[in-house]
């Protein structure tokens, strides 16, 4: 085997492995996890919906949460 068939193989073995991690994630989640994926989904819009003004605090608080985190170095 010379050097140009060696390199053909090894793409052609890295574009196989590729194809795997290039699939929707949808293809790989099973059937019962997109069911109660769309289930908590509903859920949550149905509750924002309904108390707006609640999930514009925990949005709020979760976002301060995360910047104390980030900046928490340069105090």
């Amino acid at each position: 085997m010379d050097r140009d068939q060696l390199v053909a193989e090894i793409k052609k073995l890295l574009q196989e492995e590729l194809k795997n991690y290039t699939r929707p994630l949808t293809e790989k989640i099973s059937d019962v996890h997109k069911e109660q994926a769309l289930e908590f989904k509903n859920d949550a819009t149905i509750f924002v919906k309904e108390n707006p003004w609640i999930a514009v605090g925990a949005a709020a608080g979760l976002g301060f949460l995360i910047a104390r985190l980030i900046y928490k170095g340069e105090d």
